[in-house]
């Protein structure tokens, strides 16, 4: 059996599984495995798998129809233009955090800026905008050694090693080294854990099963991570510095809120125009972003 025939029983498997989207899943899972584009599995069509590579296949599909993250078995995703290593243990990148990195870029002065970002899982984030300013220096720090070892690898594969830093710490934890100048940056920029703890159940099985908890799941009401990283943030941004945080729409109000606060309490002197919701592709609150007072 050809590559063509190979794919044409994939899909069938994977449709019965209720895969998403069988044919183009069966056509990565290919790709991947064989190490070629999905153009060249019908240009050459007339290939023949060996005996240990259509078993390796198999296993793929099988992992696949069983709630496995496609890009966990492909080991790779793309993000704003970048390829990255991902693997089990590590955030997959979803689409709609595109517009935490777009919302920071608008409003980050041009020439060298400092960036620290918190949470940074395989590095999507810290990368993508490494590789699309040129004066960015970017501090990655995520709790997860793993996610730490990836994002310093996906910045070398993309160009970018010397100028991100990733190291391993509990948020703004890696900055409070003692008899040390704290550190000021340009801009403080997040895609936390989010999700309620008590939402376990009601998520997807790929995402419930298969991602890591710590990325995921932010106390009772899902607001204990961003909580801390607003009450914290100013203290290591630079004045007319930047706070920009991913978010779940229905977070979006108790967000602002605690912005706010921060304002009222006199903890945090964010200008007041600056502070904003910003909206995704579908119109859907996704970034929380304020300015601090110079």
């Amino acid at each position: 059996m050809n590559l063509v025939g190979y794919l044409q029983k994939a899909t069938t498997y994977l449709e019965r599984h209720g895969v998403a989207s069988p044919r183009l899943d069966a056509e990565l899972l290919l790709a991947s495995l064989l190490g070629i584009s999905r153009l060249d599995i019908y240009t050459g069509f007339e290939r023949m798998l060996s005996e240990s590579e259509a078993a390796d296949y198999r296993e793929l599909l099988v992992r696949r129809a069983q709630g496995w993250p496609l890009q966990y078995l492909t080991g790779e995703t793309g993000f704003r233009g970048v390829r990255l290593e991902v693997r089990p243990g590590v955030f997959i990148p979803r689409p709609e955090t595109e517009v935490l990195v777009e919302s920071a870029l608008e409003v980050l002065p041009e020439g060298e800026i400092d960036v620290i970002d918190l949470c940074c899982g395989c590095g999507n984030v810290a990368v993508s905008m490494a590789a699309e300013r040129v004066g960015a220096r970017v501090l990655a720090v995520d709790s997860e050694p793993i996610a730490v070892e990836l994002t310093a690898r996906n910045a070398e594969a993309n160009g970018v090693g010397g100028r991100v830093r990733a190291v391993k710490g509990d948020l703004f934890g890696p900055l409070l080294t003692p008899g040390e100048d704290e550190a000021r940056f340009h801009a403080v920029i997040s895609n936390p854990p989010y999700v309620p703890s008590g939402c376990l159940e009601s998520l997807p099985v790929e995402v419930r099963d298969h991602e890591p908890p710590t990325a995921l799941f932010a106390g009772e009401d899902g607001l204990d991570v961003i909580r801390r990283i607003v009450d914290e943030a100013p203290r290591f941004l630079l004045p007319a510095g930047w706070l920009v945080l991913e978010l779940d729409e229905s977070h979006a109000e108790a967000v602002i809120e605690l912005l706010r606060a921060g304002m009222s309490s006199g903890r945090a002197e964010w200008t007041e125009s600056s502070v904003e919701l910003i909206e995704d592709l579908t119109g859907r609150p996704r970034v929380a972003r304020a300015c601090l007072a110079r």
